[in-house]
């Protein structure tokens, strides 16, 4: 089995949309807040793989894998980002 460890997938999605998310019961392998634009979602790699390698987390790892992975927990409107615009209001906050 090959992995593609240490790759972070950003996301945002509509909190308005979206089912009630109980980020307390979220899995580990995904980090989210939020802000004025929604939810930030972002993968977070070395439990991923790990999740991956034991059997607990079967997706695809691709962006359109982890899309569809979001939808399946109650996200809408689901949408890839690049790390630098998902994290541009803490660059700046030194």
């Amino acid at each position: 089995m090959m992995l593609n460890s240490g790759q972070i997938y950003c996301f945002r999605a509509s909190w308005e949309l979206s089912s009630p998310i109980r980020e307390h019961t979220l899995p580990d392998w995904l980090s989210v807040g939020s802000n004025w634009q929604g939810y930030t979602i972002w993968t977070v790699p070395w439990i991923a793989d790990v999740a991956r390698v034991l059997g607990a987390l079967d997706i695809e790892d691709s962006p359109d894998g982890w899309k569809s992975y979001l939808e399946s927990l109650g996200f809408q409107n689901v949408t890839p980002v690049f790390g630098e615009d998902l994290f541009e209001d803490q660059l700046y906050s030194i």
